[in-house]
Formats: C-alpha cells, sequence, structure tokens
C-alpha cells in the first residue's frame, strides 16, 4: 500500500506539537562500545546487530514472551526514484513481489501460507523507502522467512500478473484520488520544478501503460535489478529464538540476496526558492474545511536528531498555552486548534515545517491578519533569540517517556527497526526519537531562520476560494499567486501589540515514581445506587508508576432522541477547546487524557499516575463548559461539518460505522442528527448541561498504580464537583437479536465514487460458541476473499471478510469498495462467493484447520504489551456489566474446543441456510448513481435507524446476558 498518512505519518514524522515529545534520553555511551542498539532500561529483550557477507544490515531481537514472531527489511527506495515514464513505479513493485516467487510460484501461496499459520503482512512505500514486513506463528517463522526471503531474491514478476496487478494500484489511486490530502500534496510538490518529489506517487493505468521497449514489464524488472540488493536493505527479526539461532536463520535466508555494488540513491537536485517559495495557494477542498497552513521547506536536517531542532521549536510555537498564537486566535474566536509537525527529510535533501490552523466562520475575515500575527511571532523568536529555557522540562518529559517505554507489537515494532535503520546509526535505531543531548543553538537558530517568507507556501483552504485550475491525478482545486504580506517590521509589531509572548513552564511533569501495592484481581470498592468503584491492580506490569482512570458519566440524553447525541457531542467538543491548553501540557508530562462520547462521557486518563489526582481535579471543574452565541455557533459548524465531511471518507471505511447505527439505539441517521443539530440554542444547551450534571450514574475504574486510598481520594475529588445529583440507572443501548428468515437492507448515497457493499451474515443462536467458530472461520474466510475477488478478479482495492459479535450474536461478513462493479453484479458476486467457500470450507483437512485455529489462540492467549491491553478486556466486560470478567477466558476455552465438524456446521447453519438472518449495506458512490441498487430476497429497507430501533427484536442486557470478548 502507499503509506497513506502524508503529513502525519512516515518515519521521519515528528508529528503535531505534542507527539514531538514522545522523546526520551538515555546517559550517553562512549563511541567505542558495540554497536548494539541502546535500550530503555524498561526493556528486557536481547538484541544483536550483525551485518551479512552480502551487504545486508541485520538486527535481531530475542523476546522469550512473544507468542508470533516477526520481521521486516526494508529497501531504501521510494517514490522519488521512480522512473518518469512510469510513475508509480516503486509502489507497484512493492504489490508485484507478493505474487509469486520461483521457490513458492502460486500468486496465492505467501497469503494463505500466513493465513494458515495466524499471520498477518503488509508493506508500504514511500518517497525515500519500501517495507515489508509479517507475523507469525513462532512454528513457522523458519517457513515464513523462506519464502519472506525469495521476494528479494527471485520474484517472478510475471507479465500475466503485472497486467492484473495495475488494476489493483488503479483501485487503490481510485480511493485515494479524493482525499484533500494527496490532492495538496501534490500542488505543492508541484511547485518544485524539476525536483525528482514533483511525480505522481500512487501510479494508475496511464502512468503504468506501456511507453518503453518491453512496456511495463521489462520497467519492472529493470527497476527491481537496480534498486532491490542487499547493500540498500535492513533486515529486523524478532522471535524468542536465542540470538544465535536468528542469526543462524539471517544467513541462511538472507545471505543468497545479491548484493550488487550501488549507490544508495540521493536526492541533489537543489531548488529555486524565488521560484519555490512565496506562493499562496488556493485550494477548493472536497471535504467541508477551513485551513490556513504555512508550510516552510527546510534543508534537510535528519542528522540532528540528537539535538531535535525541530521538535524543540515546534515545543514552542505550537504550545496553547496563554500568550501564544495557539491561545490568542482562539480567544479571538478565528480559529478551533493550532498544530505543528515537521519533517527533516520530506523531499529528499529538503525537509518540511508546517503550522496548520483550523478556521471558524468568523476567523476567515481575519486570515490576512492570522498570518500577519504568525509570522509576526516567528520574526519575534528571532528577535527576542532562542534560549535553553525550555531544555530542562523538554529532556524531563522526553527522559520519563524513554525510562518507561512500553512496548508496541511485534509487527510494528519490526517494522520501525527496519524502517530506522534506512535513517540512524545502528546504535541509534531505537532511542533516536527519544533522545535530546541538550539545546543546540546554533542548530534551532538554523531551522527558524528558513522558517521565512522567502521559503513559504502559505494556503488557503476552504469551499468558498477562488480557483479553477485542476489538481493533477485527484479531485479539487487550486490557483496559485505570489505572496504579497507586510514587512518584518510591520509583522513584529503586530505581533507584540497582541501580546504574544513566549509560553509557561509545565506544571504536571512527574516527580515521583513511587510504586503502590496493588490487587490484579478487579475489586468493587463502591456500588451504591448512580455510583460504581472500581480498582484493579496490573498482573504483567506491577513495577510501572503508570495507571488508567476511566470515569462514564453515563445518562440517557442520546437514547432518548438525536438531540440528546448531538448535545452531548457539543458538550465534549466545547470541553476539548476549552481544555486545550490542560490537555497539550498533561500530554507533554506522560498522561493521556480523552474525552469520548458514549451514553454519556468517558473521560479517561492514562500514564503516570503521580499528578493524576491533581489533573483530574483540574480537569472535573472544566465540565460546566461555558457557552455563548458565538462559541455555540463554532461548535455546531464544527458538528456539522464533521457529519458531512464523514461521508467523503472511504466508503469500506464507512461501513462498519453504518452498521452500527443500524443495529444498535441510540445512533441516528445524519439527517436526524443534522436537523436536532439545526434546532439548538444556548438557553437549551445549558439547560441539558445542567441536567446531565444533576441526573447521572457515575462509574469509575481505575487500574494500574492506584492504593485504595487514591480512589477513593479519587472518588471524593469527584463527587465534590457533583454534589447533591440525582443517581439515574445505568443506561445500555440496545442491540438487534437476528431473527431467522428476517433480510435487512439500507443503502446510504455518498459524495465520492465508488461503491461500498458489506453482506452479512448472523448466526443464529447467540453465545460464545458462536463467536468462537466466527474468530477461526474470519482467518481463512478473508484469504479467500482477497485472493479471488482483489487478486484475480480485481473487483476492488479493499475486500476482505469478518467474524465477529454483535452483542451476543456472532456474525461473518463480506466487504469490497469496488470502482467496477455496481451493486447488482456485486450481491451476486458476493453471493456466489458464499456459497462456493462452503466447496472449500468441506475440503479443508484437519491440519490446515488445527494451524487456523492455534493462530487465533495465540492471538487471544498472547502476554498484553502494555497496560492498555491488558485492561481492554476487563473494561469490555465492566461496560457490560459481565462482572466475572471472565469473557475473554471463555472464548479462549470455546476456541480450544472447536472441531473441524464444529466450523462447517457453524458455517452452514448461519451462511447457506434458507432462514438466515441477514443484513445488506450498499453505500453508493458518484460512479453507481444511475444504476440501480441490489435487493436481498424479501429483504426489509430500514429508512430510519432510530424508527427501526423502537419496533427491532432486542438482545437481553445486564450482567446475565454473556458471550466472549
Amino acid at each position: 500500500m502507499l503509506l497513506t498518512c502524508l503529513r502525519l505519518s512516515g518515519r521521519h514524522f515528528i508529528g503535531l506539537l505534542i507527539a514531538a515529545l514522545l522523546l526520551a534520553c538515555q546517559p550517553m555511551q562512549t563511541s567505542d562500545q558495540p554497536a548494539h542498539p541502546l535500550t530503555s532500561p524498561n526493556d528486557e529483550r536481547s538484541y544483536r546487530s550483525l551485518e551479512l557477507e552480502n551487504g545486508m544490515s541485520v538486527v535481531l531481537v530475542s523476546d522469550p514472551t512473544v507468542e508470533k514472531s516477526a520481521a521486516a527489511l526494508s529497501v531504501g527506495v521510494g517514490l522519488l526514484q521512480d522512473p518518469m515514464a512510469y510513475q508509480g513505479m516503486a509502489h507497484f513493485l512493492e504489490h508485484m513481489l507478493f505474487l509469486g516467487t520461483e521457490r513458492y510460484p502460486d500468486p496465492d501461496g505467501y497469503m494463505a501460507f500466513m493465513s494458515r499459520n495466524g499471520g498477518t503482512n503488509n508493506a508500504y512505500t514511500w518517497l525515500d523507502i519500501t517495507n515489508y514486513m509479517f507475523r507469525i506463528d513462532n512454528a513457522a517463522y523458519a517457513e515464513a522467512l523462506a519464502r519472506f526471503s525469495d521476494f528479494f531474491q527471485a520474484p517472478l514478476l510475471s507479465p500475466e500478473y503485472i497486467e492484473k496487478e495495475k488494476n489493483a494500484v488503479n483501485a487503490e489511486w481510485s480511493m485515494r484520488r479524493e482525499m484533500d490530502e494527496f490532492a495538496m500534496f501534490r500542488i505543492g510538490r508541484s511547485l518544485l520544478g524539476e525536483h525528482p518529489a514533483n511525480r505522481f506517487l500512487i501510479g494508475n493505468l496511464d502512468s503504468l501503460a506501456d511507453k518503453t521497449p518491453g512496456g511495463l514489464h521489462q520497467a519492472t524488472v529493470a527497476f527491481y535489478q537496480r534498486y532491490y540488493t542487499a547493500g540498500l536493505m535492513k533486515l529486523a527479526m524478532i522471535s524468542p529464538l536465542p540470538l544465535d539461532d536468528m542469526a543462524a536463520l539471517a544467513r541462511t535466508h538472507f545471505s543468497g540476496i545479491p548484493g550488487r555494488a550501488v549507490e544508495a540513491p540521493a536526492v541533489e537536485v537543489a531548488l529555486d526558492f524565488e521560484q519555490v517559495g512565496g506562493q499562496r495557494i488556493h485550494y477548493v477542498p472536497q471535504q467541508d474545511r477551513r485551513e490556513l497552513q504555512f508550510d516552510f521547506i527546510i534543508d534537510n536536517n535528519q542528522e540532528r536528531f540528537r539535538h531535535k531542532p525541530n521538535e524543540y521549536l515546534a515545543y514552542i510555537i505550537g504550545s496553547e498555552m496563554p500568550g501564544t498564537p495557539a491561545a490568542l486566535l482562539k480567544e479571538r474566536g478565528w480559529v478551533s486548534g493550532l498544530s505543528v509537525y515537521a519533517d527533516p527529510a520530506q523531499f529528499g535533501n529538503y525537509g518540511s515545517f508546517t503550522l496548520s490552523l483550523e478556521v471558524t466562520p468568523e476567523g476567515m475575515a481575519h486570515r490576512d491578519q492570522m498570518v500577519e500575527l504568525v509570522l509576526g511571532y516567528l520574526d519575534m523568536l528571532r528577535a527576542d533569540g532562542l534560549s535553553g529555557r525550555y531544555a530542562g522540562e523538554f529532556r524531563t518529559s522526553l527522559a520519563n517517556r524513554f525510562r518507561f517505554l512500553e512496548k508496541t507489537d511485534d509487527f510494528s515494532y519490526a517494522s520501525e527497526l527496519a524502517a530506522a535503520m534506512q535513517d540512524y546509526p545502528l546504535r541509534h535505531i531505537i532511542d533516536a526519537p527519544y533522545r535530546f543531548e541538550g539545546f543546540d543553538r546554533a542548530a534551532t537558530e538554523a531551522v527558524l531562520a528558513q522558517l521565512v517568507p522567502e521559503r513559504l507556501q502559505l494556503w488557503y483552504v476552504s469551499p468558498g476560494e477562488s480557483a479553477t485550475q485542476q489538481v493533477p491525478h485527484y479531485a479539487g482545486r487550486y490557483s496559485v499567486a505570489p505572496l504579497a504580506l507586510p514587512d518584518r517590521e510591520q509583522r513584529l509589531a503586530s505581533a507584540r501589540a497582541a501580546g504574544l509572548h513566549w509560553p509557561a513552564r509545565n506544571t504536571l511533569l512527574p516527580e515521583s515514581f513511587a510504586l503502590r501495592e496493588t490487587d490484579p484481581e478487579p475489586r468493587r470498592l463502591v456500588a451504591e445506587e448512580g455510583l460504581d468503584l472500581w480498582l484493579q491492580g496490573s498482573r504483567y506490569f506491577p513495577d510501572q508508576p503508570r495507571g488508567e482512570l476511566h470515569l462514564y458519566l453515563n445518562t440517557d440524553a442520546r437514547l432518548e432522541n438525536p438531540a440528546g447525541s448531538v448535545m452531548l457531542s457539543l458538550w465534549a467538543d466545547l470541553y476539548r477547546q476549552q481544555q486545550a491548553a490542560l490537555l497539550t501540557e498533561a500530554q507533554i508530562a506522560g498522561i493521556q487524557v480523552a474525552l469520548e462520547v458514549d451514553n454519556g462521557l468517558m473521560l479517561s486518563l492514562e500514564g503516570f499516575t503521580d499528578k493524576q489526582p491533581e489533573l483530574l481535579a483540574r480537569l472535573l471543574q472544566g465540565l460546566r463548559v461555558s457557552v455563548d452565541e458565538a462559541s455555540l455557533a463554532q461548535a455546531l459548524d464544527r458538528y456539522t461539518r464533521g457529519i458531512r465531511n464523514a461521508r467523503h471518507a472511504f466508503p469500506v471505511r464507512q461501513l462498519f460505522p453504518a452498521l452500527t447505527t443500524l443495529v444498535e439505539s441510540g445512533n441516528y441517521a445524519d439527517e436526524a442528527l443534522l436537523q436536532a443539530a439545526g434546532e439548538v440554542r444556548v438557553a437549551g444547551f445549558r439547560e441539558f448541561l445542567a441536567r446531565q450534571l444533576g441526573r447521572n450514574h457515575l462509574r469509575l475504574y481505575l487500574f494500574g498504580n492506584y492504593s485504595e486510598a487514591d480512589a477513593r481520594g479519587l472518588l471524593a475529588t469527584l463527587e465534590s464537583v457533583l454534589p447533591g445529583r440525582e443517581a439515574l440507572a445505568y443506561q445500555r443501548s440496545d442491540i438487534l437479536a437476528p431473527v431467522r428468515g428476517q433480510a435487512l437492507q439500507r443503502h446510504l448515497e455518498l459524495p465520492v465514487e465508488d461503491l461500498g457493499m458489506l453482506s452479512l451474515y448472523a448466526a443464529p443462536e447467540p453465545g460464545v460458541d458462536g463467536l468462537a467458530r466466527a474468530r477461526v472461520l474470519e482467518v481463512h474466510l478473508a484469504n479467500r476473499v482477497f485472493t479471488e475477488l482483489r487478486t484475480e478478479e480485481q473487483l476492488g482495492y479493499a475486500a476482505g471478510a469478518v467474524g465477529r459479535e454483535m452483542g451476543d450474536y456472532a456474525f461473518l461478513a463480506l466487504y469490497i469498495q469496488t470502482p467496477v462493479k455496481a451493486p447488482v453484479g456485486m450481491l451476486q458476486r458476493l453471493g456466489r462467493f458464499a456459497e462456493s467457500y462452503a466447496g472449500i470450507l468441506d475440503a479443508l483437512d484437519e491440519e490446515a484447520f488445527q494451524q487456523l485455529r492455534a493462530g487465533v489462540l495465540t492471538a487471544l492467549t498472547q502476554p498484553p504489551k502494555t497496560q492498555s491491553e491488558e485492561v481492554a478486556p476487563f473494561l469490555r466486560d465492566w461496560q457490560r456489566e459481565r462482572y466475572a470478567f471472565d469473557s475473554r477466558q471463555r472464548l479462549i476455552e470455546a476456541v480450544r474446543e472447536l472441531t473441524l465438524a464444529d466450523l462447517q456446521q457453524f458455517y452452514a447453519q448461519t451462511v447457506l441456510s434458507k432462514e438466515a438472518s441477514r443484513i445488506l449495506l450498499q453505500l453508493r458512490g458518484e460512479r453507481f448513481r444511475e444504476a440501480p441498487l441490489a435487493e436481498l430476497p424479501g429483504g426489509r429497507p430500514v429508512r430510519s435507524p432510530a424508527d427501526f430501533h423502537r419496533e427491532m427484536p432486542r438482545q437481553a442486557a445486564g450482567p446475565d446476558s454473556a458471550s466472549g470478548s
């Protein structure tokens, strides 16, 4: 796949201001020590680095606790190296390597092997890297490495599949062509002249059409032979094996990769900033968004990772403390948010430093003033001179993060290591993003000196921009004009007159890492009418000074009507806006705060526990949000635009939210929510707020480093903020109880091109046995859908299957996003697949079944990597009032007892039965607007989910209804 998050992703990504602080340092090591990676004190894994005879660098990670093994191999080549005649080549080649090798020629062989052995695999391509990764059951690791390594020694690159796979790349482009991020990135690069970043990244049928002798096939082989050499490759391996055994595996499987002498690709084309900089770009987005974005092009400073000049500047410029640009512009009502992020090597020899402002309707008339203030603030920083005044808290935040660095899943970790090996010295591939050796004035001032109009691409983004030029390869219109600005003296004077100044210091950094005596079994400390308090220690991480606090202010508002749902969302939005500075301060200090809408509000704190009591007290005071006409209007604008913009997401990503809306009460159609939003007034919102704070059910779950005294103290703080409230019974959504022979269908019209379709079959009976069967079937079923509908028939880039739960009932569902097949034909094809799959399942042998089951069991039983993973199944049971907290264990036992005959019988009863309970979702894009919708036999259209919820058969709710999770 193409790495899709653009500026908010990539291994160079520094991130929104706070993500820049997910960093740390550790005492310096002498340079003559072995070049093994420096690791966190919290990391007990064993590491070794080596170089194979062919020049490939390898990092080995031995972790006796892992139930699955992983590997990733990165190649130091990407989209910047695409031939101009075949733009999208690096991405296309990434696709092709999965489609057979000389030793394993079956195009489906690799995917089928992964499916049989509990595997996961993927790859991505970006401007300067292509990265391949997999995870597999430990017993299959050696064969997985054999298959994987053959990608890089003897791929078939067969002409037949070269022709087929062009369609998959084209379908992926079709999915992304309406994404504003891709369009804006394309426009910005189109202004770079002859720089190699100025080209089409994804590829499509036109860019990959035959244009040279030998066509695409010969060009693909030539690209592979030129760049896929061991000297440009970095390998990361993770398994429970001893390091010596892993080293032997690396040599056995990867030493045969050719080590052709080739220089690492380097971009050396210099930019002419008289042509590139000083540009104002007006862009008309596909989504309803208003942004003011400052894109500065900076010199590549990747080698400065030890002193982090970009992050240090982002820390200052992006602060939400009083007197900063973010705080001032929010106070004036001109913006809803400001983010700062940088990429030191965005374009190879150049990087980027970006400030992005989300503009309010009121702010649209003041965009030129905002430009003057932001640039004036940068002028002020230059005039005042940078100092290390924030280096202490910066270093402390980073050191705390690194000292207690948590594991990530091995699939992601292998990928991250292989990518980091392309960027950093081997010794620093782990600590580079966390390392800060002190404030470097010269390096930081050098970056600040480049944040000037001469290096600026300034974006005015809104639906009302004057723009007629079509974006190449993407939807959207734009225009470009020279940038006209007030001079430096005027900008600086405006910034000082507005009262802009340096941010204040952080007050929430932890001072103590004391550990509490805890019990890993959940304990209910308080069970009163309208009030619950639960406490649980960590079984796997008792030595971590971290904890998770989940406060559920449960109400009935969302269940009553759309207005209640709307006002809960507005409440959460206003809270986040008004507490932005505090949330930012907490995040820097290592405490993540989230406020989400459910049946009420869920306030969650996760991180170091030392300052959580103080933080919670301040957060709770903010629940009584202040609101006036202007702030409510802005919140309503964000809310309604959010609903409309969500309809521009990939159809495949809208399918499962649409399913939830259909089967679970408290969810409403977009039209109902928008209508309710149009009726919200300040007085009504204030009454709503008082009612929710005065009548509710409070539930508090503490997990991790908390004592009973801590828990009761936090509860006392909560009760002091919400005194004299009326107790409410715990409110839960109703969930559809599937009925034999019932067929429900719902369709939505989308403002995008493709069709999204989901065909669901619900189990005839509730219970954990059905979920166990669905989980195991999902693995095999998803692979067959992908192989037949995506790889062989090229019906769409995203195609698959899931086996999950809808309350207490399991279900199986087939899904696809297609740019080529209309609804009727697509449903017919899914139906034929469902029927033919029964034969494939009947032919499944016992050995293959045992492998499938073992893979699911491994995923369910492997130890958690983090506290959040550990607590997740307990929280699910807590929310569903299953106080035995045994749903995960019951599911494990059901999977263990499962037989192949059980699996086959479940599929027959759930999918093939004439009385199957079915749901069909169709999300019809513009390309198929005139095509008729598909219909299920006897299907009942659901036009209003709310009306349907009032009459639908409901599943039993409460502590006695239990399934797996």
